[in-house]
């Protein structure tokens, strides 16, 4: 039986990577993750979250740039409440 894809329009076994931002580069915090250890290795919701909406977001942008025939975004930086984040697909 097949895997249920965990956020449409990736793998689960996608790898991409998430900076957290913490107001300076030293403060900045980096995990480098597939979709399916998102949805485990993060210690707090909110951090989780923030990411997996950021992921989502991704998608649509993929999802929306290949419809009109665009360039497809690899990664974007986003603020998701008071988290500021950049992802990046590897």
């Amino acid at each position: 039986m097949r895997t249920k894809t965990i956020i449409e329009g990736f793998k689960n076994s996608q790898k991409f990577r998430v900076i957290f931002k913490g107001g300076g580069s030293e403060n900045d915090i980096g995990l480098y993750l597939t979709i399916k250890q998102m949805t485990e290795q993060f210690a707090t919701t909110r951090a989780r979250a923030a990411c997996w909406e950021a992921m989502s977001k991704l998608a649509h942008m993929q999802y929306v740039a290949k419809l009109h025939g665009e360039q497809v975004p690899s990664g974007f930086t986003t603020t998701i409440g008071n988290t500021e984040l950049q992802i990046d697909l590897v």
